[in-house]
């Protein structure tokens, strides 16, 4: 059944083809499309691309692995350096790496190394956060009985603290490589003719829709084959355990609390490596002038009257695509995980769709949509509803039957049942869906405006690198870090407000450890 549907979606969509029922200039037929890849293969183009792709995805893969571990074991072993940094790493994190582009083009050219370091940067997070995270999920009375025994520190790490951090780690290496695969075809769009995102810009310029849809085919498999791949090691890292079990479920109001209090103390570092910035560096400096000079190109921009219109254009795409979005991906999330044969049906296909890498969605979406405010917003929204249905999936199929039986038997009506018993275990699945969206939805609005679409802080970015006007990237970086912060801090606290606090166990309405936190990106 789950062939069934994509098999009858290409032999449906190739008659309306070529009945000239559906007469869009750049939508190919399938066999066009099927030809245009046999021809990339044939010429090695793809070859060429596609290895070109990997190698970066991959590196930037091995480098994080290592310099995020360790970190992120550091981070974790000094519970005062978790406090003092936490906050700080949550800003650098929310930076896109797409949004990094014109300084690392203006700082190191367009080569091979800036699609590396870029892809290092954006991949980085999830394997340090993992780590500590998986570090201050070990239990202090292990730490206690190594101290009773009289075990050395280091013997202490080496055979408690890393062997309870593996299966954390794993889970981040997972995000991570799906991560820099995105940033891989997304720096090369902007960056590199080279790679399967230079291919893909190539086609779009080109007008070349055949070629298009084959680069985005070859990246979604790409993307699926990875996550397939990556998804075998994590089990095989955890026998007998399908999820990450290593962060300790705390109470909604103990993370609130948190909340509350770790930011003004987290961001201490951030603020130190600022002023040092501001006093060592130098004005006339191409790459990294002083953040007094960021401060002046803000006010500059605004007085020019570009400033404000951007910003408010940048929000409105993505906080209406991020609404559409999450209203899209709960309705097929629920109407997925409520009915078995409609998850037999969709779910391969809906797999395959996630695993493509959002930016090579982009192109083809801007050439068939065009390149309008609206078209701008439906892109966003279709590329970053794949994480909220997954979750929405996931929470559904994880309702307790017993509770549904329970409303039954005290005659709750249908519309009771779901507003009493099932939107609220639903809830916490959709919230995380939303967070992960969230700073998806911040990366493609801005590639969506890169390439064209809208004069919005993305088109500043291009016209600022164009003029070699460092002072403005940095400010506008200043900008979107400012919201992807502020953006991630809001739904955090909201997700703590609404997720059912706590005790969770054999009753638990929707298990962390159990939600597909893929970006799929």
């Amino acid at each position: 059944m789950g062939l069934l549907v994509p098999l009858t979606a290409i032999a449906v969509w190739q008659l309306l083809v070529s009945a000239e029922v559906l007469d869009y200039e750049y939508l190919p037929a399938p066999h066009e499309v099927a030809d245009a890849l046999v021809e990339l293969v044939r010429t090695g183009e793809l070859v060429d691309d596609l290895a070109h792709t990997l190698g970066v995805a991959l590196t930037a893969t091995v480098i994080t692995l290592t310099v995020g571990g360790a970190l992120g074991l550091v981070i974790g072993l000094v519970p005062a350096l978790r406090k003092y940094s936490m906050a700080s790493i949550d800003v650098l994190r929310t930076i896109p790496a797409v949004a990094l582009v014109p300084v690392a083009v203006l700082t190191f050219g367009p080569a091979v190394t800036t699609e590396l370091i870029l892809a290092v940067y954006a991949a980085l997070w999830p394997i340090l956060l993992h780590t500590a995270a998986g570090v201050a999920a070990v239990h202090p009375r292990q730490y206690d009985v190594a101290r009773t025994l009289h075990v050395p520190p280091a013997t202490t790490v080496r055979k408690i603290v890393i062997p309870a951090v593996v299966p954390a780690w794993l889970v981040g290496a997972r995000l991570a490589a799906v991560i820099a695969l995105l940033v891989a075809i997304a720096a090369e769009m902007i960056i590199s003719p080279r790679g399967l995102g230079g291919g893909l810009i190539e086609s779009l310029n080109a007008l070349a829709p055949a070629r298009m849809w084959a680069y985005a085919l070859v990246a979604g498999a790409v993307g699926y084959l990875l996550n397939a791949a990556l998804r075998e090691v994590v089990r095989s890292g955890l026998p007998g355990s399908p999820a990450y079990r290593t962060r300790d479920v705390t109470s909604a109001a103990d993370r609130a609390g948190e909340a509350a209090t770790t930011p003004l103390r987290g961001l201490v570092p951030l603020a130190m490596l600022l002023i040092v910035w501001q006093l060592i560096a130098s004005d006339d400096s191409l790459s990294f002038p002083p953040p007094h000079a960021w401060l002046r190109a803000i006010a500059r921009m605004y007085g020019e009257g570009v400033l404000s219109p951007a910003i408010r254009q940048t929000l409105t795409t993505f906080m209406v695509a991020l609404a559409v979005a999450a209203l899209l991906g709960a309705i097929v999330g629920i109407a997925i995980g409520a009915s078995p044969r409609i998850d037999r049906a969709l779910s391969p296909t809906i797999d395959f769709l996630a695993a493509v890498p959002g930016a090579a969605f982009v192109p083809v979406a801007v050439l068939l949509l065009g390149t309008s405010p609206l078209s701008g917003v439906a892109v966003v929204a279709l590329v970053v509803s794949w994480p909220i249905l997954l979750n929405t999936a996931t929470a559904m199929r994880a309702v307790p039957a017993v509770r549904l039986e329970m409303s039954r038997m005290l005659g709750l009506s249908t519309g009771e049942r779901w507003r009493k018993v099932i939107l609220p275990t639903l809830v916490p699945g959709i919230m995380l869906g939303v967070r992960v969206a969230a700073s998806m939805a911040l990366i493609i609005t801005l590639l969506v405006e890169i390439l064209g679409a809208g004069e919005g802080v993305g088109r500043l970015f291009v016209e600022s690198q164009q003029k070699f006007d460092t002072r403005a990237v940095w400010g506008l970086l200043l900008i979107v870090g400012t919201v992807g912060y502020l953006t991630s801090a809001t739904l955090a606290r909201v997700e703590a407000k609404l997720t059912i606090p706590a005790e969770w166990g054999s009753a638990a309405p929707f298990p962390t450890s159990g939600v597909r936190l893929e970006p799929r990106i």
